[in-house]
């Protein structure tokens, strides 16, 4: 794969004609901004407060095989935008088609919202963690056993006794060793940039922003008192939600620059007036509102590289990245347990 994409990285087209004068027709080699969302709702506010600023315009969106990607020029750049889909596969699977379909991208952004684990922060409010971790990766320990292996596990936790978190395998090294890491830290140029471009609290909308402290994904959704306590107490994490780990970790692995924006649509486990329904029924259009509205207030301010780059066969790429359908490999021949089917009728 690395050679195919090196292959393709140094076979250069030359410029045609601009459909804007700072943005060349092939958007995909001048791209340097991507925000990737994980849902419909999310895209939709990033694209109202992206209309909004003024100068920036909307060239239009493309569609490859199954990506639809808007592109947008502002401040003499090109800005895309793209939907990863939810959970961790998705993420990190469509994240990397992106990041080989815009290979100049420099600056990445995750907008959309995420369950609070602190009870000072309110709906509505935003969260930039400077770290991520991974809360569903450990051990779990069979204790009707006499061998304990105490070694290989943290101490006792308040909640969920039975397992005990660890770091998570992020990559291979160069000797082919596991890389491992208990945290993922958003890149710390772009980070302390957005720390500078925001607001103080309170003085431009009525919705706080906090900037640091850590925030967890894992592969379930949380909705229990409990386990949120256990998050908070374990990684002293402020919010929860089920892609920015792996969004992460592509970043990490195509080297790009990258922030994570949170609006909070409920505190994780805590009903809504005692009904059945949490919060994030009546919140997520207010998170995810307020959390493109941030995006939209760093954009106007962060540095933009003025570096053009040349073009890269695109034809090629889609090639690749988007080959022929190959009717063995459709996911309605793969064969499903019955008891996974059962649970579902």
């Amino acid at each position: 794969m690395l050679l195919k994409y090196l292959l393709f990285l140094n076979m250069h087209l030359l410029y045609l004609p601009s459909e804007y004068s700072s943005v060349p027709r092939q958007l995909e080699s001048n791209c340097s901004i991507l925000c990737v969302c994980s849902q419909i709702f999310e895209r939709d506010a990033i694209l109202r407060q992206l209309q909004s600023l003024s100068d920036c315009k909307s060239i239009g969106k493309r569609q490859y095989n199954d990506f639809t990607i808007r592109f947008f020029s502002y401040r003499g750049r090109c800005i895309a935008v793209a939907v990863s889909g939810k959970n961790f596969l998705s993420t990190s699977l469509r994240l990397s088609k992106l990041f080989l379909l815009l290979p100049n991208v420099e600056k990445v952004f995750f907008v959309g919202i995420g369950g609070s684990l602190n009870p000072n922060l309110k709906p509505g409010d935003v969260c930039i963690p400077e770290k991520w971790a991974c809360h569903t990766v450990g051990y779990v320990y069979n204790k009707t056993t006499n061998k304990t292996h105490a070694v290989r596990y943290e101490p006792e936790l308040p909640h969920y006794k039975d397992f005990y978190p660890t770091s998570t395998e992020i990559g291979v090294a160069s000797n082919d060793e596991i890389v491992r890491a208990h945290f993922l830290a958003c890149t710390p140029s772009l980070f302390t940039a957005v720390q500078a471009i925001l607001p103080p609290p309170h003085s431009v909308h009525n919705f706080d922003v906090h900037c640091g402290g850590i925030g967890v994904s894992g592969t379930m959704f949380v909705d229990s008192d409990k386990y949120r306590q256990h998050l908070s107490e374990t990684y002293n994490a402020q919010v929860v939600d089920m892609e920015s780990f792996p969004f992460a970790a592509a970043c990490y692995e195509f080297q790009k620059l990258f922030c994570v924006i949170r609006g909070i649509s409920d505190l994780a486990g805590v009903f809504n007036d005692g009904n059945l329904g949490n919060t994030i029924d009546d919140s997520r259009n207010l998170a995810a509102d307020n959390a493109a509205l941030v995006f939209a207030h760093i954009l106007r301010r962060i540095p933009l590289s003025k570096t053009n780059y040349s073009k890269i066969p695109l034809r090629l790429i889609q090639q690749y990245l988007f080959p022929s359908k190959n009717p063995e490999c459709t996911i309605n021949n793969v064969p499903h347990s019955p008891k996974v089917n059962a649970c579902f009728q």
